[in-house]
């Protein structure tokens, strides 16, 4: 039987399937666009399942923070050509809209919740994979909340989708909006450019501090410097490794500004204000990292 343009067009862009895959769905179908649909979303199943092992490492960053409430998503692919795409960076905008108003602990649990048609998110995801003919996967959440009046939540997205950021602050004093938007803009330019993986020397796990500290000792012994002074050169050498990584601790990338640590940067907006400036959390997204 043969079967409009029209009709293939209507069912091409409901489904986003292939023209030739549409045609052939409408025409097993009869031309009843709604078997149709099923016909394409049964094949896009099967064809989806077989991408699913296949590796994403390329995809987008979506936020979506409301001061008081953030959510950061990545969505992976495989491919640059289709994390580039208008309609997969709106797919993951879609899916950042749906999980903003949501309470889960785990990707896991954000999967399984109730999408559109009934579906679960995952179901939802997995549809999209015969879309755009990759595997697509779910791979980080972060989300941050405010737990009182005096914190407040910044974001920054790269304009390419690829480097997000979430932070969480508490002022001691309101903030006015030039003040808000100066400390906002420095601490995500500081976290975009700068890479830190700990807040803080507390956070770093002391397995982790341990370990380097071990290594550094028996570097310094073996180059034979006695024990007292291996130790003491093993905790500034382990000091220096992880101030790159502490956010705290990190060089100020503000040169103009000419304060040796990003801790200083706080101090001085803490006198500009007149008040404590405390950085409680925050998230680094980037792809492929």
């Amino acid at each position: 039987m043969s079967v409009s343009m029209d009709l293939i067009k209507q069912l091409r862009e409901e489904t986003g399937a292939g023209i030739s895959d549409c045609k052939n769905a409408l025409i097993e179908s009869q031309g009843d666009i709604d078997k149709a649909r099923k016909i394409l979303l049964a094949k896009g199943a099967a064809k989806a399942a077989k991408k699913l092992d296949r590796l994403t490492k390329e995809g987008v960053i979506s936020i979506k923070n409301n001061g008081k409430k953030a959510i950061m998503i990545e969505l992976g692919c495989e491919t640059d050509f289709v994390g580039r795409n208008e309609k997969f960076v709106e797919l993951a905008k879609n899916i950042t809209e749906f999980l903003f108003d949501k309470d889960f602990s785990t990707i896991d649990e954000a999967l399984n919740l109730e999408y559109k048609d009934s579906k679960d998110l995952r179901t939802f995801i997995n549809e999209n994979i015969s879309v755009f003919g990759e595997n697509i996967r779910l791979s980080r959440v972060k989300v941050l909340k405010a737990q009182k009046e005096s914190e407040i939540i910044f974001d920054y997205l790269h304009f390419n989708n690829r480097v997000g950021v979430l932070v969480l602050i508490d002022s001691e004093k309101e903030l006015d909006e030039e003040i808000k938007k100066e400390l906002g803009n420095k601490v995500v330019f500081q976290i975009a450019s700068m890479k830190p993986v700990y807040l803080d020397l507390s956070s770093i796990p002391n397995e982790e501090i341990e370990e380097q500290k071990r290594m550094a000792f028996e570097q310094a012994k073996s180059e034979g410097k006695p024990e007292h002074i291996a130790q003491k050169i093993a905790e500034g050498k382990v000091l220096k490794i992880f101030e790159e990584s502490v956010l705290l601790e990190q060089p100020f990338f503000d040169d103009s500004m000419k304060l040796p640590k990003f801790k200083d940067y706080i101090k001085f907006m803490e006198s500009k204000i007149g008040g404590k400036i405390v950085v409680k959390d925050f998230a680094r997204f980037e792809i492929g990292k």
